[in-house]
């Protein structure tokens, strides 16, 4: 692989190269395995222990070290008035999808979390794929990046296994919901290994040493597969059958198109090459049907009621055709809802960047029905997520972003076969399945959401931006483009402004997470006065999060009795989040019970109708201010 990347000083483009190469590392090992520990009175005097693992601290390195690098990337760019330049399909696609996260922002009820969520979601990772594809690459800074990403998924994958054998104590003091490792979430997590294993089996083509080799088969089959098959997730399983089936699939066929040019040498190594992906994505099951010869024999930390039969993991597969599970019906229904509210109004631009829960109760006439009280983030379907936040616009320049890569890295991996390279073939192909898995997920859950699962996805992407763009003699293609004046500008000032803004943002995202958990331990606790300055200053870093606000409501009306206080939090609560059920349910209480006033309490029903019109909370609001009348 050689890349042609002629800059002012070579010396310095050696060095930034190596310090971008390091941070990128640094974002797949520190994500994955971050989490913690708080021991008494540490970091801030009268915090209460407590080891945490979640999404909202990963999210907090991944925007720091994400935003140094391309911080970094567009310095460079900015000083040498030049910089790589993918495909302008890519440019037009990705172009037309950040306005289009941008109009639905600046429309967006709550524009402060539609921007934060937009920025970490969205912009940042399409420009951390962009700095990805603006390093220099040689064979050996891929073969090693990419197994910087397995050693990460592989120490996870490590603590899933750990936690299941029992082969030490430390793993299940962990909070966990399943096996989820240091991702806390087993869903999350298989999310996050899915599209790992592909990597990991295109760099078994690539390596020489025998060694090697029988290391990177062995994790296959002995940790990524194990790991992968412990966490029950449906979602995951499907994107990793389909994803590496389908790419095998597409690329013989595109290889009996092309049977002509190619060497009949060259054919059978290329042959060899998809099969090994049509192969993993059948282990997959085999490993699910036999999963009791492998486990360890115990009772099964989820799904209790199918525990009798001979394989959990094999019942949990076949239940993902059955339309009557729960998951899979709660699913359709959230699907159904979403996109009929979207089809009715928005469907341009969106509502805005993480505002489905904002909305849902307006147009949930099946899921109020299956999701009671529960405010519902995501629609477990990223598809859909954008179309509903980022209208149509935003999902057709999604969309095309990815499957223009995917087609231009199918062409190339194609090109490599006729010309018998097959090690930029492999990792080609590799690349492809590990975005097809992503894809594929997404379809099922929302790894484009969860920070080491994005990490994956994107990076995948902009490797195989990489790979799809090499010159060659039958396809010259100029990487290198000016900058004009203008433009050099805007990115010079964009290059400076990102670091600091990343960093800050992190910094309120992280201590509003602090505060909050602090705050709901101590109210486990009994330490009310606590928990409410807890929360109090969980709000100050994040004032457009709700979270904090319920209770903050909560203990205004029960633990201070300051009903106009309470009042004041409760309408402010509903302005971040106008779908808020508790929010709405104690307007009412408090304008009945504190206030009687019964004018008040009907407007605030009003209020209650138009956010959440299906709820059965909304009827039995109803049915006390009828009772308070009569």
């Amino acid at each position: 692989m050689k890349t042609s990347y002629p800059l002012a000083d070579k010396s310095s483009t050696y060095i930034i190269d190596w310090i971008l190469l390091f941070l990128a590392g640094v974002v797949f090992i520190l994500p994955p395995l971050f989490f913690l520990e708080f021991k008494k009175d540490e970091w801030v005097n009268g915090f209460i222990p407590i080891r945490m693992v979640n999404a909202e601290l990963k999210f907090c390195i991944f925007i720091i070290i994400t935003s140094f690098i391309v911080g970094i990337t567009w310095i460079r760019a900015h000083l040498d008035s030049q910089f790589k330049s993918v495909s302008k399909q890519i440019y037009i696609f990705g172009g037309v999808f950040l306005i289009s996260v941008f109009i639905s922002t600046i429309t967006a009820h709550n524009i402060e979390r539609a921007f934060v969520y937009s920025f970490v979601w969205h912009a940042l990772p399409i420009l951390f794929a962009f700095s990805i594809f603006q390093i220099k690459w040689t064979i050996n800074r891929m073969n090693g990046f990419i197994s910087l990403i397995l050693l990460g998924g592989l120490i996870s994958c490590l603590v899933v296994m750990d936690q299941h054998y029992k082969w030490t104590d430390w793993s299940h003091r962990l909070p966990r919901s399943g096996y989820g490792g240091l991702i806390y979430n087993q869903n999350f997590a298989a999310e996050y290994h899915a599209p790992i294993l592909p990597l990991a089996l295109c760099l078994v083509f690539v390596t020489e040493s025998k060694i090697q080799r029988g290391m990177l088969l062995g994790s296959l089959v002995f940790i990524f597969m194990p790991a992968l098959s412990l966490s029950l997730a449906r979602g995951a399983w499907v994107g990793l059958i389909a994803g590496c089936f389908l790419t095998g699939l597409i690329f013989i066929l595109m290889i009996s198109l092309r049977k002509k040019d190619l060497k009949k040498e060259n054919r059978k190594s290329a042959l060899w090459i998809s099969c090994s992906f049509i192969l993993l994505s059948i282990a997959l099951p085999v490993f699910l049907f036999t999963s009791d010869l492998w486990k360890k024999k115990g009772p099964s930390t989820r799904n209790t009621e199918i525990q009798n039969h001979s394989s959990t993991e094999s019942q949990e597969l076949k239940s993902i055709t059955n339309v009557k599970d729960a998951s899979v019906n709660r699913r359709i229904v959230l699907w159904k809802d979403a996109l009929e509210s979207i089809l009715s109004k928005d469907f341009l631009f969106g509502k805005g960047t993480d505002h489905y829960e904002l909305h849902f109760h307006e147009s949930a006439l099946r899921s109020d029905r299956t999701t009671g009280g529960t405010l519902v983030r995501f629609v477990h379907n990223d598809f859909i997520q954008i179309l509903y936040e980022n209208g149509i616009i935003g999902l057709i320049g999604f969309l095309g972003i990815w499957i223009i890569a995917l087609w231009k890295g199918i062409r190339k991996a194609i090109e490599y076969a006729v010309n018998g390279d097959s090690t930029n073939q492999a990792l080609t192909l590799g690349l492809v399945a590990s975005c097809m898995v992503f894809l594929i997920e997404s379809f099922f859950e929302f790894p484009t959401r969860s920070p080491c699962a994005l990490i994956v996805g994107w990076t995948s992407l902009g490797l195989l931006l990489v790979l799809a763009h090499q010159k060659s003699e039958n396809e010259p293609f100029q990487l290198i483009r000016p900058i004009t004046p203008k433009l050099n500008l805007i990115i010079g000032a964009l290059a400076v402004g990102i670091i600091p803004f990343g960093c800050i943002l992190a910094k309120d995202l992280f201590w509003a997470n602090i505060y909050h958990f602090q705050g709901r331990i101590t109210g486990d606790f009994g330490q009310k006065d606590k928990s409410l300055k807890f929360h109090r200053k969980s709000i100050e870093y994040a004032p457009w999060e709700h979270h904090s606000r319920k209770f903050e409501c909560f203990y205004l009306l029960t633990h201070k009795k300051q009903f106009a206080e309470a009042l004041e939090a409760i309408n402010k609560t509903l302005e971040v989040h106008p779908g808020c059920l508790v929010a709405h349910q104690n307007k009412i209480a408090i304008s009945i019970n504190e206030f009687k006033d019964y004018n008040m309490a009907k407007a605030a029903y009003r209020d209650m109708k138009k956010a959440a019109p299906y709820h059965p909370f909304t009827l039995q609001e109803l049915q006390k201010i009828e009772l308070i009348k009569q």
